[in-house]
């Protein structure tokens, strides 16, 4: 497994849940509370990487689309 660290003060747990179903992600990555932070768990495998850089992306590209408009 591999772990994401986010700040609770930047995202709350729906974002990163609505953010996971945009990613079709929904029921593999696994999400815990981690202090002030979440705790995304991303399962291993060959395209481990991508699938966290392509959630780190569309989590970025929801906040910008939240605030342009």
């Amino acid at each position: 497994m591999k772990n994401l660290y986010i700040s609770a003060a930047e995202y709350d747990y729906h974002t990163l849940l609505k953010v996971a179903e945009m990613a079709g992600l929904a029921g593999i990555v696994g999400f815990h509370e981690a202090g002030d932070s979440y705790l995304v768990s991303f399962p291993d495998g060959e395209n481990t990487d991508a699938l966290i850089n392509d959630y780190k992306s569309r989590l970025k590209d929801l906040e910008n689309n939240i605030w342009m408009h």
